[in-house]
């Protein structure tokens, strides 16, 4: 008994696994197809509309025919080449805009999809669109439109004629949108295609497969949604082939129309077992990375498509050089789908590119970027090397009278000025000789007396910015004074932002504010005193500053004399955006046909000056600033040290200061400091190498920080 127990278990288990291996089976994928109990919806077009899937009962017996012309607008041809095996195709006819042909299958409940799909259709595009105004502009292969309007729909599946890509996706209960696109010129008009659009609930993806009438894979493209809030929206419409739809809603479609072929649609309420590349879902995209890294960690999350697949091999491909070849990575599992491993540390100044590589057990491949081993325009991710605790942008305008200015910081970022660029001899006090003169006129007159500063190192997720500014006037409210925005036109997505906006008492105050980096708008600061009768015709020293191991974010403004008018501080532990467009000094708003949007800044800027950590040290505080009162010069940390230690001095008022390293022998090896600095805390780098760049040996080294009221020295040492 017990020993047939033990073969009874046996042929159980042996079954039980036969079973799993015919349920992992790859499928054939483009047809011809035989409706099965998951096929909702199977139309072969072999001279009729007939719904092969019918018999199951949950759809209606066949597709309808709608046309001004039905005798001339739909007909059946049959294919040739590796089509051939279809059989026939329907031609749908849409050459003119009075033809509107489509067809459409009765709304039932089995159509209505909330869970797994997957919804495939040959389709062949003659004829397309290239905007909104043209009827064929947005072709529809099959959608189920929205009962409100035809762009809230179930799910569809298209082809926008402009960009020649393939869509599709679905409309949610909660308004959202979940879709994925085919990369563009995708399509040519006159080639069969094979569309594939899949929604996978227990992996929580969608995916979209385009295949060239051989079965060749053309593109793959991939998205996740949430389980909980991306439900898929139900209607009561028909469903539509050749038209968004519908005549049942108030406003139908205008520029929707197909006009081509299509042929073999099936609408399955399941994951069809398809050999496709791996689902990548979630990728580590780097920011710019400090110097002083170790390396730089990354994680992907991806899986393999079909069900009983596996990973073959997860890499991560990266170059500091634009020139040279690709280095790998393996990554390694750490379960759940999740690969892990790093980038290794690159030189300050260095450029990395990187992406994903990926591959499954049927030597299929996806990448991240999707367009990374494209042969004609490949894509990457990038970050740049970053020099922690360093001044990213200093700008003294002291190249006056006719000199362009210059950026003086280690980043030497591109300083660009425009045809009314000038300078004034008005400098604040202790800003040497020259400043510059923003006289922009109020309305018509674009006056491109602006500068911008364009480096990939000045958005940072804690920053300082320390500038004077000596406005004409402050009258208009959203008068941006500098800048440093996502793009060249969006002036609401900024990194950082010091401008002029209505306050408490509805009159402009000096504000500054940084964008959060999940989209939830901006943390503002703003000044209590009216600009217009408190700052115009005087010099402002204005500091703004996050500190992002708190999240303060701070603003002080001194006077003239540089003593302390105000100060506030707020916290948010939401990172700035990280924008990449040149920063915009003295440049109120973009520009409309020679018009300044709002009224621009006017007025005196001088001595900006940007750093990429809290260097002011005002975020420490509370809003009751306390300045420090003695000179302060501490140990360096680490130390010993390899290769990089970090120096902080005090300072506590606005002047001149030097930062020297020596040798034993008392010989000059490397200058970290040497300009003006305000008051407060400051923290430097250095990186063990000399003023040439190269690296030092190792020994007792001394640091000494020099003003014109003291001199204080300290020692170190460099252990290689």
């Amino acid at each position: 008994m017990k020993v047939f127990s033990s073969i009874f278990v046996f042929a159980v288990s042996l079954v039980l696994y036969e079973q799993a291996l015919f349920a992992q089976a790859l499928e054939t994928i483009g047809g011809p197809y035989t409706a099965d109990s998951n096929t909702v919806l199977l139309l072969h077009f072999d001279d009729d509309y007939t719904n092969a899937a019918a018999t199951l009962g949950k759809t209606a017996p066949a597709a309808i025919p709608h046309s001004t012309n039905l005798a001339t607008k739909l007909s059946f041809l049959s294919h040739s080449g590796p089509l051939a095996v279809l059989g026939k195709s329907l031609r749908i006819d849409n050459s003119s805009i009075n033809d509107s042909t489509y067809l459409t299958v009765a709304d039932t409940a089995a159509l209505d999809m909330t869970g797994n799909w997957t919804i495939e259709a040959w389709a062949n595009i003659f004829t397309f669109g290239t905007g909104s105004s043209d009827y064929r502009w947005v072709p529809r292969v099959v959608m189920k439109p929205g009962d409100d309007v035809f762009w809230h729909p179930n799910y569809w599946l298209e082809v926008w004629g402009d960009n020649r890509l393939f869509h599709g996706g679905y409309y949610t209960a909660n308004d959202a949108f979940i879709s994925v696109s085919s990369p563009n010129n995708m399509f040519v008009p006159g080639e069969w295609v094979h569309l594939t659009f899949i929604r996978d609930t227990s992996r929580a993806f969608i995916a979209v497969m385009v295949h060239d009438a051989n079965l060749n894979l053309k593109g793959f493209l991939t998205r996740g949604f949430d389980k909980v809030q991306d439900i898929p929206n139900l209607t009561a419409q028909d469903l539509h082939i050749g038209w968004a739809g519908s005549k049942k809603i108030v406003a139908p479609s205008t520029d929707s129309w197909l006009d081509g072929f299509v042929d073999e649609i099936r609408i399955s309420n399941v994951v069809r077992n398809f050999a496709g590349p791996p689902v990548i879902q979630n990728v580590t995209i780097l920011p710019n990375q400090p110097s002083t890294a170790a390396s730089y960690p990354v994680e992907i999350s991806v899986f393999p498509l079909n069900a009983g697949g596996s990973m073959s091999s997860v890499e991560l491909k990266y170059r500091a050089d634009t020139l040279s070849a690709f280095s790998s990575v393996s990554l390694s599992s750490i379960g759940d789908n999740k690969y892990t491993g790093a980038i290794p540390t690159q030189a300050f100044g260095k450029q990395v590119q990187y992406y994903y590589a990926t591959k499954d057990n049927n030597n299929l491949t996806s990448f991240s970027p999707t367009a990374a081993e494209d042969l004609t325009n490949p894509s990457y991710y990038a970050f740049w090397v970053f020099q922690p605790n360093a001044k990213t942008l200093d700008l003294t305008f002291e190249e006056g009278p006719s000199g362009n200015p210059i950026d003086h910081s280690s980043n030497n970022a591109t300083i660009t000025t425009f045809v009314d660029f000038k300078y004034s001899i008005d400098p604040p006090v202790g800003g040497g000789t020259y400043s510059l003169d923003v006289k922009a006129t109020d309305g018509i007159k674009i006056d491109s007396n602006w500068v911008t500063a364009s480096s990939p190192f000045l958005a940072a997720e804690e920053f300082t910015l320390d500038c004077w500014l000596k406005p004409d006037s402050a009258n208009r409210h959203a008068a941006r004074i500098i800048i440093n925005p996502s793009a060249e036109q969006d002036w609401n997505n900024a990194n950082i932002e010091l401008s002029f906006r209505n306050g408490s008492s509805g009159q402009p105050v000096f504000t500054a504010r940084y964008w959060k980096n999940d989209g939830s708008g901006a943390v503002a600061l703003q000044d209590t005193l009216v600009a217009q009768t408190n700052h115009v015709g005087k010099w402002r020293h204005v500091i703004i500053e996050r500190n992002k191991t708190n999240g303060n974010f701070a603003m002080v403004i001194k006077d003239e004399n540089d003593q302390l008018m105000f100060s506030k501080t707020v916290n948010e532990m939401k990172a700035p955006l990280m924008a990449g467009a040149p920063m915009v000094i003295g440049r109120s708003w973009f520009l409309v046909d020679d018009q300044y949007y709002v009224g621009p800044y006017r007025g005196l800027i001088d001595n900006v000056k940007l750093y990429n950590y809290p260097a002011a040290n005002i975020t420490g505080v509370s809003e009751e600033l306390e300045m420090p009162n003695e000179f302060k010069l501490s140990q360096n940390y680490p130390n010993p040290f390899n290769p990089s230690t970090v120096i902080e001095f005090t300072l506590p008022k606005f002047q001149q200061v030097s930062l020297v390293i020596y040798d034993i022998l008392g010989r000059s090896v490397k200058t970290l400091v040497n300009e003006e600095r305000h008051a407060g805390q400051h923290r430097v780098t250095w990186n063990s190498t000399n003023n040439l760049g190269l690296a030092v040996s190792s020994g007792v080294y001394f640091y000494e920080m020099k003003t014109n009221d003291m001199v204080k020295v300290r020692k170190m040492m460099l252990v290689r």
